[in-house]
């Protein structure tokens, strides 16, 4: 896919036609643009999660329309990822205890007459200032936004709308982008760094960022934007942000900087790239290389059938777009093309239709389940790739079930011989099959054009029906071989992490990042490595959480297909490099270690070097000391 790039040079343009478009368009450019994904399911963070003081409210003032619709909006990235921001809120707004000063009215804030009370709504994250809009503007639907600096108080947007876009704008390449960072006494030592920014680039048309003491001036390039800090505490004069790695130092040596690989900062966070798959095509008794599936057989196309029951759940014609039944059938659920599930339970004394919003796109597809305690499962899928999991007793979760950026193709349920399971396949190509009590996953690329997933128990194996627009393949299920690591997680489960410690907390996310490192995506895995060494590995001081960890990482590391195992032998071996003294937590871990010695020496054969590299490290670092 040939990325498109996105000249930030003629932003002041789009900030000028963004007047008379719907509020909170740009918003939503910038941040895809950047690499931020609706995340699916519900906000985490309400208006009401912030610092909800009532002292300081005055409550016969409005609230701003664009403030209320800022919270209510699914663009508010800041109540999906509250961390993307590092800010605090304040609901309902408050009244600051520093006024604007009044001027005669030639080209103040505001003119003696005001109102000079300013209604705060928003804090710097180490509360060194706040964010208002003035009293006086509070029945205005999009007011100004001030900045507390200094003591008084200065414009910082032209309207609430823009300032969240603005922060957003803040915020979001450093966290998406590439970044280089200079310091003063690089750009003062070279007046010229300055002259050829502003030669060589446009402002955005945004009003300076006043953070944090920095007021910095914005400029765009292709792919890139510089941030110009020109206050007194602004610890870096120049910072580059951009969408590529290219642009980033496209801008750098425009700009006459100098750096090093160890200067440029990666993304933090990157979107899992889609898969690159063509069209499925299976014949009989083609099998998958490491014995997960094999084809059974390959018939004309039987699309699964459900119940035309469900489709009358669905009110307005025209919009259904899926449908399934369970057994009987005992339960109807349908899809429609506002991303609304309809369910009802036909077997209830006084059965009635729930519907819920629970996507943001279509609803492309939906299955059902009824698991042995009587529970029954609903599960649907959208066109923005979210599948949402729930039961019909109760409320369904905030967090998505799954989510890739690409639409969900089709969804299929049953209980197997393991308990039950669910399969998923995307428009990429790639098809998903989970065990839900353990949460173990094996990912089948199988290619696009699939229609219609079904699954079913046979015997101690289960049975994947492909559908695409020719065919119908059956595939049995090996899921010894489909979930090899089944065990590993049931038993992960049985630890009580959260009473464990690691080098940044109670344990509790050590179980699910050495669940990650048995993925069969290197990125994932190799991720969740790196997690896992930064909260367990510490030569100072053992962690009550690597005790029980170290045999399961050691038993991910005898696993051949495993994709992180280089890294993952130097993350065992340098959780027996700790220093404690004897008769500490530090004895025990190394202990553990210790133990798994005579699994893991055979690794000083292994034909690649780095393995035999952390082989000779583990032996070393348990060596007697």
């Amino acid at each position: 896919m040939t990325h498109e790039i996105i000249d930030y040079g003629q932003f002041a343009d789009r900030l000028e036609r963004q007047q008379g478009r719907p509020r909170w368009t740009l918003l939503d450019e910038v941040q895809r643009e950047w690499g931020y994904e609706d995340p699916g399911g519900e906000p985490g963070h309400s208006r009401w999660g912030g610092e909800n003081e009532e002292h300081g409210v005055d409550w016969d003032l409005p609230v701003p329309r664009a403030l209320n619709e800022w919270w209510d909006s699914p663009l508010n990235s800041f109540a999906f990822n509250p961390r993307l921001y590092w800010v605090h809120t304040q609901w309902p707004p408050k009244i600051s205890e520093l006024d604007v000063d009044s001027t005669d009215g030639s080209g103040g804030i505001v003119t003696p007459d005001d109102d000079a009370r300013v209604c705060v709504f928003m804090s710097e994250y180490h509360y060194t200032h706040e964010w208002g809009y003035l009293a006086a503007e509070a029945e205005l639907p999009d007011p100004r936004v001030l900045v507390s600096v200094g003591g008084q108080w200065v414009e910082q947007s032209r309207s609430l709308s823009e300032f969240l876009m603005q922060l957003a704008f803040e915020r979001m390449p450093a966290h998406y982008g590439w970044t280089l960072r200079f310091g003063r006494d690089t750009v003062d030592a070279d007046p010229e760094i300055v002259r050829r920014l502003e030669a060589s680039y446009r402002e955005l048309g945004l009003l300076p960022w006043q953070e944090m003491g920095t007021d910095a001036l914005s400029y765009g390039a292709p792919d890139a934007v510089i941030r110009h800090g020109r206050g007194p505490r602004a610890d870096f004069k120049i910072v580059i942000n951009a969408r590529t790695r290219d642009a980033l130092l496209d801008v750098a040596r425009t700009l006459g900087l100098e750096w090093t690989d160890k200067d440029i900062r990666p993304p933090a966070e990157v979107p899992v790239p889609l898969e690159d798959l063509g069209p499925v095509s299976l014949s009989a008794a083609d099998s998958d290389p490491r014995g997960r599936w094999t084809v059974l057989t390959r018939e004309f196309p039987q699309p699964p059938a459900v119940a035309g029951a469900a489709a009358a759940l669905v009110e307005t014609p025209g919009t259904l777009r899926a449908v399934a039944s369970l057994h009987g059938p005992t339960l109807l659920v349908a899809g429609d093309t506002e991303g609304h599930v309809h369910v009802r339970e036909t077997d209830d004394e006084d059965p009635e239709t729930i519907t819920l919003g629970l996507h943001r796109a279509p609803v492309t597809s939906v299955t059902c389940l009824e698991l042995a305690t009587g529970t029954r499962l609903v599960l649907s899928g959208d066109a923005h790739g979210v599948i949402r999991y729930w039961s019909t007793r109760r409320k369904p979760l905030r967090a998505p079930f799954a989510r890739r950026s690409t639409p969900v193709a089709s969804l299929a349920a049953a209980v197997l011989p393991t308990g039950p399971a669910l399969a998923a396949a995307w428009a990429d190509g790639l098809v998903r099959v989970w065990d839900l009590a353990s949460d173990a996953v094996a990912n089948l690329r199988l290619g696009t054009g699939i229609k219609f997933l079904g699954l079913e128990a046979d015997g101690a194996d289960g049975i994947l029906r492909v559908t695409d627009a020719d065919s119908t393949a059956a595939l049995r299920l090996d899921l010894a071989k489909l979930w090899p690591h089944r065990d590993l997680q049931l038993r992960l489960e049985s630890v009580d992490w959260g009473s464990l410690w690691t080098a940044r907390g109670p344990g509790h996310m050590v179980p699910e990042l050495i669940g990650k490192v048995a993925s069969d995506d290197k990125k994932t895995a190799m991720d969740a490595v790196h997690d896992l060494y930064r909260l367990l590995v510490s030569k100072e001081a053992a962690s009550t959480a690597a005790v029980p960890a170290v045999p399961f990482l050691v038993e991910l590391m005898t696993d051949p297909d495993n994709r992180s195992r280089s890294t993952l032998l130097l993350l065992i071996a340098d959780l027996a490099d700790v220093h404690q003294a004897r008769g500490g937590r530090g004895d025990a871990q190394l202990a553990a270690v210790r133990d798994a010695l005579p699994t893991l020496r055979h690794l000083h054969d292994d034909p690649e070097g780095a393995i035999r590299w952390a082989a000779n490290e583990l032996e070393q670092n348990c060596a007697a000391r």
